[in-house]
């Protein structure tokens, strides 16, 4: 199960973007502009490849409340594809 708590803050997301992975998943935290104004943008990927190589097809994403809470809900969502096998 990913557990991000103590990790990740939204004052990092605002200067980086957050990578992990966990079996076999890799996921990607970052801040993105959404409709109506910044969002948390989840990705995530199957392993062996990093973001850059990895094909767009392959990748799917959920933007999320850009507030804490909104990581939460991110690393909830994360745990969800995972269990699904949507990765």
């Amino acid at each position: 199960m990913i557990d991000l708590h103590g990790d990740i803050s939204i004052p990092f997301l605002k200067k980086s973007r957050f990578t992990g992975s966990w079996k076999g998943m890799r996921y990607q935290l970052e801040r993105a502009e959404g409709a109506e104004g910044p969002v948390i943008r989840a990705t995530i990927w199957p392993e062996p490849f990093n973001f850059e190589r990895t094909p767009e097809e392959k990748k799917h994403s959920q933007d999320f409340t850009f507030e804490t809470e909104g990581i939460w809900a991110a690393v909830d969502w994360l745990n969800a594809e995972h269990a699904a096998g949507h990765y």
